[in-house]
């Protein structure tokens, strides 16, 4: 996965707007269709089971949408962000064998934490999560000096999600 240059600004808009959208068309779907099927099943009498239904098929048609309209230009900011916060968990849930491997001097453990750390940045920098970044940035310093050491030429662009499976 490769980083790119987002406007903040316009992110954090879209990224409200689409999460506001999805709250309230869950709710309203939610409720009608809840509604539907206790007027049309049971002649409008409360029942758990079909308001479970209700906010079941609503939730499904929303994940339909989302999937649907995931490839449209005014949802790209927000799918780039989704995809790079997926790209990190999978490699935080390797991250055992990446510590070992790096502690190792491996240069692909090199090459996917050099990724993991610089694409963690970006992403804070982008969600103005400011708390964990000089912790970050002395990670950052920390594998620079290795990389120094291991004589290696590091490269964001060097990470590929294959390289997990490699170590």
């Amino acid at each position: 996965m490769k980083l790119q240059k987002i406007d903040k600004q316009q992110y954090k808009q879209r990224l409200n707007r689409v999460q506001a959208g999805l709250v309230i068309a869950l709710f309203g779907l939610s409720l009608a269709l809840a509604e539907l099927y206790r007027y049309l099943l049971i002649g409008g009498e409360s029942s758990f089971m079909l308001n479970a239904a209700g906010v079941a098929t609503a939730a499904a048609i929303v994940t339909f949408a989302l999937y649907h309209y995931r490839n449209h230009p005014y949802m790209a900011e927000v799918v780039y962000a989704w995809r790079l916060k997926q790209a990190l968990n999978k490699i935080y849930r390797s991250s055992k064998k990446v510590d070992a491997a790096l502690a190792e001097g491996n240069p692909i453990a090199v090459r996917i934490r050099y990724f993991s750390l610089h694409a963690s940045a970006h992403l804070y920098q982008l969600e103005d999560n400011t708390l964990t970044m000089p912790e970050l940035n002395e990670q950052i310093v920390a594998l620079d000096e290795q990389i120094e050491r291991l004589g290696l030429n590091v490269s964001i662009e060097d990470y590929s999600p294959e390289l997990l499976s490699q170590l």
